[in-house]
């Protein structure tokens, strides 16, 4: 697979289940728009870990997962352009911890010098590492710690629907 590298330990390879829009409910009339990114690793089954992402971004990950084309490039095939300008590669993206409600990632990235490869490792929002790897075939990993927030897709239904009943979606 392009981009492939050695698994770093304590993660999984994962693979992107698919990006779904949701709406919330705040109050009588109020609602904001959203998505959630489902990611499941190598190893787990049924499990999928659900991250929810803006709509902008959920829609930057969908175009590149269905080759939907665009007049101009957005801002992730933008950025893949540059990399690839300066001979730069994306290695792989991880999925690294949860940190008050929010989710880290990394962008590693590789660049030949001299000969020898020199990577460099860039924090970065989930949604964007997850959009940027989708554009350019890298591995996607999950830290194995996250598997506990991992949810089976039946459950998630089942709590989507309660929340409906409750009126907070």
């Amino acid at each position: 697979m392009a981009g492939s590298g050695p698994v770093e330990e304590g993660y999984t390879r994962a693979e992107l289940v698919g990006v779904y829009g949701v709406v919330y409910r705040f109050g009588g009339t109020r609602y904001s728009y959203g998505a959630v990114m489902l990611l499941k690793g190598e190893d787990w089954g049924e499990q999928v870990l659900p991250i929810f992402i803006g709509s902008a971004e959920a829609e930057a990950i969908a175009r590149a997962m269905y080759g939907i084309p665009v007049q101009r490039p957005m801002t992730h095939d933008l950025i893949v352009s540059m990399l690839g300008a300066l001979g730069v590669r994306v290695e792989k993206v991880t999925i690294d911890a949860l940190i008050s409600d929010v989710y880290t990632a990394t962008i590693v990235l590789a660049q030949e010098i001299n000969g020898e490869v020199k990577r460099h490792y860039i924090d970065a929002r989930p949604s964007d590492s997850v959009a940027i790897a989708v554009r350019t075939g890298a591995p996607i990993y999950v830290n194995n710690q996250l598997k506990r927030y991992a949810r089976s897709e039946s459950e998630l239904l089942k709590d989507i629907e309660e929340a409906e009943k409750e009126g907070k979606i």
